[in-house]
């Protein structure tokens, strides 16, 4: 009865907010933007997730999974289900290694971890290990992105590098955006998941793979950069 159904029409309306904090607590809230009173509320609409002994330095959701993945300052990450009014830990990954970042597949069926001592990893949402890799760069990887078809990841650096690899961890090349200013944070012109089946238009090709897009890569002195993807 708690349930949320994935389309377009509510997406940008009702669901949950999650946010970590200092002291090892995940807190999740239901949040609406509709203001009728004869809106139907969960039952519980509040929930402290605790687990985590350090700090909680992000929260990502998995929107067509509805999981929620945490990780804390020592490297350890947790993702919850909701299930029967509850949540619980379904899966842990621990490296004893500091996270530099987290970030689900457009599809949600995978995750790409990345760590500070440049070991990065991608795996499936039910915890399966589909490759990694000990990339020895002379700079700390601060980001990572799915491209849009979930067929490659990027990686940004302190040294303002991109680092293109393919879906089967295949290094594909090395961009040099700046030799002096880190990538801080990357994100494209397209919806952060795909939120309903049936999107392809001819088997085998998804919308995401026709269209352009534009990646917006931000550094540490404030510049922003503008890349446009073509088919």
């Amino acid at each position: 009865e708690e349930g949320w159904k994935l389309n377009r029409t509510n997406y940008y309306q009702e669901g949950w907010l999650a946010t970590g904090n200092v002291r090892g607590i995940v807190g999740v809230t239901f949040t609406t933007s509709h203001c009728k009173k004869n809106v139907d509320y969960p039952l519980r609409t509040n929930y402290n997730l605790r687990g985590h002994r350090s700090d909680v330095i992000l929260v990502k959701w998995n929107e067509p999974y509805q999981k929620l993945a945490s990780c804390d300052s020592s490297g350890i990450i947790f993702v919850w289900i909701k299930y029967e009014g509850r949540w619980s830990v379904e899966l842990i990954n621990d490296r004893n290694t500091p996270v530099t970042h987290f970030s689900w597949s457009h599809d949600g069926r995978m995750a790409l971890i990345c760590y500070q001592d440049g070991f990065v990893l991608v795996g499936s949402v039910a915890g399966q290990r589909y490759w990694s890799s000990m990339l020895n760069l002379d700079a700390t990887i601060t980001c990572g992105i799915w491209t849009p078809d979930d067929q490659q990841v990027y990686f940004g650096t302190t040294q303002g590098q991109i680092i293109v690899m393919d879906v089967h961890g295949a290094m594909v090349s090395q961009v040099p955006l700046s030799s002096d200013v880190g990538i801080t944070a990357m994100a494209w012109s397209c919806e952060k998941f795909k939120m309903e089946e049936g999107e392809d238009t001819e088997p085998g090709v998804t919308n995401a793979s026709k269209r352009s897009f534009v990646l917006a890569v931000s550094f540490q002195n404030g510049y922003i950069y503008l890349l446009k993807s073509y088919d």
